[in-house]
């Protein structure tokens, strides 16, 4: 007598939490990760869709996001809050390439890696629905020898634009990635203008700015340009920005697209990148930057490119004085490498400012 196959709907594979998977028998847990293979087949990736009513519902936590929270100790200190507002528009992040890693949609597509994918999920969470997209999201971006880029932190972003500049100011980002900054400044009332070569993190980042600046009763205004930095900042005026906060990339160390526009693809060394990316950048910059204006630079501090010693250089060169540096502290994931022992890694937070001559 043949046992006919228990069907288990969406909400139920959802809802089943890592303890009670285990707690089943091998047959039974072979049969749960089949299911949730089957069902996220059909659904698809796991991207972030937030209602109307869930965007407004973030927005406004991080609109009440104090200052004070993310600078402790000489430190910088950003929470997740606001965070899946930016990546609920930039769906491409999840196909990124980082260096010699799969990205999380490699595994996604990949039958067998999504299946020990789910089970994974269900092994190490216990207290977890390790087949919902939320931890799904999770799982994928910490699959071993698997890779994701990260946003911005929209509170830390916050908290350094209110700190540097000031209210109806005008604030330059020359890399603006996925759009975590502009999450962070359009909080405020500022003037946003941010440069990016990708077409689709351009349309996500236009799409951000139209589902809020209307809700920022302060005035905030969003504008974005696409193409080189190095050639769109000419187009700005010279002396007419406040604060330039900007995260360049890591050389090639995350390769966003395979568009001509991208600077690892133009520049094939580490020097050339320097000469022909990363000085002009910072030398344009300096150009709009008012008198006594701010330039801040988020770079990894910790051996990828550029170097702190080569930022340094290059935003002297160009007429900037370095008045400070703050560690900016990252929450971890434990379970990721062996090598993530500590709570945070850390990046850096370069402070110049123009003369004001």
């Amino acid at each position: 007598m043949h046992r006919r196959p228990v069907r288990y709907s969406g909400t139920d594979l959802e809802l089943l939490k890592g303890r009670e998977w285990a707690a089943s028998s091998v047959r039974k847990r072979n049969a749960l990760v089949s299911a949730a293979f089957a069902y996220w087949r059909e659904r698809g990736f796991p991207y972030y869709q937030l209602s109307e009513a869930e965007l407004l519902s973030e927005f406004h936590r991080l609109q009440n996001q104090s200052m004070t929270s993310a600078f402790r100790d000489h430190c910088a200190l950003g929470s997740c809050v606001g965070l899946r507002i930016a990546n609920n528009f930039q769906p491409t992040m999840w196909s990124v390439r980082v260096s010699r890693y799969r990205s999380p949609m490699d595994v996604f597509l990949d039958d067998d890696l999504l299946q020990r994918a789910i089970e994974r999920a269900w092994r190490i969470w216990p207290n977890r629905p390790g087949a919902n997209s939320s931890n799904l999201r999770r799982i994928l971006k910490t699959f071993p020898h698997t890779a994701a880029v990260s946003n911005f932190r929209p509170t830390l972003a916050r908290a350094v634009v209110q700190r540097f500049s000031k209210s109806g100011s005008t604030v330059l980002d020359f890399s603006a990635g996925f759009g975590g900054r502009l999450v962070g400044c359009i909080t405020l009332n500022r003037n946003y203008i941010g440069i990016e070569p990708s077409r689709d993190q351009v349309s996500g980042m236009k799409k951000t700015a139209r589902a809020l600046v209307s809700q920022t009763p302060q005035g905030a205004r969003a504008r974005i340009l696409r193409g080189r930095a190095e050639i769109v900042l000419k187009r700005i005026e010279s002396g007419s920005v406040d604060l330039v906060f900007s995260s360049p990339p890591y050389y090639n160390w995350e390769r966003y697209s395979d568009d001509a526009e991208q600077s690892f693809l133009r520049y094939q060394t580490y020097g050339d990148w320097l000469e022909g990316f990363l000085r002009p950048c910072l030398a344009e910059s300096a150009r709009t930057l008012r008198p006594n204006g701010c330039l801040i630079l988020n770079i990894s501090g910790r051996g990828r490119r550029p170097a702190r010693e080569d930022a340094v250089d290059a935003a002297r060169s160009a007429g900037l004085r370095l008045v400070d540096e703050l560690p900016m502290m990252l929450a971890r994931v434990p379970y990721l490498h062996p090598r993530n022992i500590g709570a945070f890694k850390s990046e850096l937070l370069l402070i110049f400012r123009k003369r004001k001559g």
